[in-house]
């Protein structure tokens, strides 16, 4: 269920494109006649959130005949139409005519929609959404519609680097991810990962060499090919068995995301068919620990993660790996599993194009959040419409009320200025959502999203507005970084408190983020001052996170005498090494126009540049 109708005005947090049609408008029905005994009551400016089917029975209406459509659908199948909404005449198409069956949850005020309600169905009306918290929400709104969201300064003209500057510093970030590879080569060789203070390689539950499979594309994309070859010959090798045998442990998710497409992006970029045999290997054991609706357990043996629940980036994080190896196989049945799990979802109801993260949980609160266990699923909307030649618009129109409910409920200005994306706690009983201000690292792949959706031919309508939000965002992420004594930023910032005095977790583990929206915003708008941020930040990390054995994270971020924690994530060399790289690289041959990266940074060609196999 999703709130459907009129738009706010354009460029609004609520210009979301309109509801998915759960049945398509049949085009050869003629309209009915409208009620003349009085049998509908109507009100102006609302829509509503119901819990049930919604369907487009028509468009070009009039209010009475929407209602009496309501009429008749509850005439046939009782119960089937609780109330119907009548979009604006500012909408495209114009009157549409939406029918909602099941409870009624929650009104929302939308210039020049009506909603219908037959007789009989005043008892389901809700409270008038003018409470305390509604108004807060609306005065959140305006905010929001004047674009007020502070903006990265300009560079100067006469500081933007040359092209020898920028060939200089890819060299020093090919050196450094050199660095890292050659002591996990040294140290952890066949490992999983690499522990750069005491030296040792460990397998962390995947137990198939994943920072070795993880750093391949990464090794391609800088020059490395030796080391590629090197380590193409091991996995040829060595990978099969560990396959066969993969841990009951073993995270589905992590596997997917690092370990299969990693493989599929060394295939993509060698054409090496080895890398494939290999993905569809590794996909075959994924797949068959998928259930039949699409839903994914969190390890191969069937555990929950930290969550404790099953979580939307689980199984919505599957299906941009899964449909390319069906494009490159010919084999529909790696995808057709995983994307049952859309309309798995579809049947929960969710808050502005927001799910909780335990979508399958009967809970009276659930979190809303662009962060952990969330991030992904979000993240794949956009990049599956973009890997498929931007034809799949359940696809697109998801991402586009996501947006929508991102910018509403987790998007704030704090006191400084700032933009920041906190987390929601939705009650069910209330029917609100209250803000928390907690603002994770992992959120910082945010303005790339937005970019992704903000630079297409679809999201022309409110790009202005969504590339200016996608601005603030980065700005935010950077002041996460400058603004600590190591030029490093932390886990997350609490409280809105850029000094961190009221966060706890102040860790550096390595994390991508910040480089990935720095990298697409560059891509996006051209503006040199993403790449100037990059290079700063690749300094302070070869200053504080360089070790001879590797590098290090770090326990806290505030402090210049460097406290390690002894662990080499894989996603070091395969995202944050890479985006750092690619930041310094403006005219090398990953864009944006060809790839879609997946989750990890393994960039995978769009369909249209893919030699497709037959189904």
């Amino acid at each position: 269920p999703r709130v459907a109708g009129g738009a706010p005005p354009q460029g609004s947090a609520l210009a979301a494109a309109p509801a998915l049609a759960q049945t398509p408008p049949a085009p050869s029905r003629a309209p009915p006649e409208p009620l003349s005994d009085g049998s509908c009551h109507f009100q102006p400016d609302l829509d509503y959130l119901t819990e049930g089917k919604e369907e487009v029975a028509a468009k070009s209406m009039t209010s009475e005949q929407c209602c009496s459509l309501c009429v008749q659908r509850n005439a046939a199948v009782p119960g089937a139409c609780s109330v119907a909404v009548l979009s604006s005449d500012k909408d495209k198409p114009p009157r549409m005519c939406w029918l909602k069956g099941g409870r009624v949850l929650r009104s929302f005020r939308k210039p020049g929609v009506q909603a219908c309600w037959p007789r009989g169905h005043e008892a389901m009306i809700p409270p008038d959404p003018e409470t305390a918290g509604q108004r807060e929400m609306v005065e959140h709104l305006k905010e929001l519609e004047q674009n007020s969201y502070m903006q990265p300064p300009a560079m100067p003209a006469d500081q933007v680097p040359t092209q020898e500057e920028y060939a200089r510093r890819r060299e020093a970030i090919k050196g450094a991810v050199k660095h890292a590879w050659d002591a996990y080569r040294q140290y952890a060789w066949g490992k999983d990962e690499l522990h750069p203070i005491t030296g040792k390689g460990v397998d962390k539950k995947f137990g198939h060499a994943v920072t070795m499979v993880d750093a391949l594309d990464t090794l391609w994309i800088v020059g490395l090919r030796e080391e590629f070859k090197e380590a193409r010959d091991w996995l040829a090798r060595g990978l099969p068995g560990r396959i066969s045998r993969i841990a009951r442990g073993a995270s589905l998710f992590e596997t997917c995301i690092r370990s299969l497409g990693g493989l599929l992006a060394a295939y993509d970029l060698s054409r090496d068919s080895v890398f494939l045999d290999l993905a569809k290997q590794l996909a075959a054991k994924i797949n068959e620990k998928v259930s039949s609706n699409g839903v994914a357990p969190y390890t191969f043996g069937g555990g929950v993660g930290g969550s404790r629940c099953r979580s939307l980036a689980e199984s919505g994080t599957l299906q941009l790996e899964m449909r390319y190896l069906s494009h490159v196989t010919g084999d529909r049945s790696y995808r057709e599993k995983v994307d049952r799990f859309y309309e798995t979802l579809r049947l929960k109801p969710s808050i502005d194009g927001l799910w909780p993260t335990c979508w399958d949980k009967a809970s009276s609160v659930g979190k809303l959040t662009i962060g952990a266990d969330g991030d992904s699923f979000y993240e794949y909307l956009v990049k599956l419409w973009l890997q498929d030649g931007e034809t799949d618009e359940k696809m697109w129109n998801m991402y586009d009320e996501s947006v929508a409910g991102v910018e509403l409920h987790l998007v704030r200005k704090g006191p400084d200025g700032l933009t920041y994306l906190g987390q929601g706690k939705y009650s069910v009983g209330a029917h609100k959502v209250e803000h928390v201000q907690e603002m994770e690292h992992l959120t910082c792949f945010v303005p790339g999203w937005l970019a992704l959706g903000a630079g297409t031919t679809r999201g022309a309508e409110r790009k202005d507005h969504r590339m200016h939000l996608a601005a603030s965002i980065a700005y935010t992420c950077w002041q996460m970084y400058e603004r600590q004594p190591t030029g490093i930023g932390p886990e997350r910032v609490k409280s809105m408190a850029m000094d961190l005095r009221a966060t706890d977790t102040r860790e550096y583990i390595l994390r991508p983020e910040a480089l990935e929206g720095w990298w697409y915003m560059a891509a996006y708008t051209g503006d040199p001052v993403y790449r100037e941020w990059g290079w700063k930040t690749f300094q302070n990390f070869e200053k504080h996170l360089r070790v001879a054995k590797g590098y290090a994270s770090l326990k806290d971020v505030t402090k210049t005498n460097q406290v390690y924690i002894d662990r080499m994530e894989s996603f070091w060399v395969a995202e944050t090494l890479k985006y750092a790289y690619l930041l310094q690289d403006p005219d090398g041959p990953i864009t944006l126009d060809r790839y879609v990266l997946n989750t990890e940074a393994h960039p995978l060609t769009k369909f249209h540049y893919t030699p497709k196999a037959e189904y």
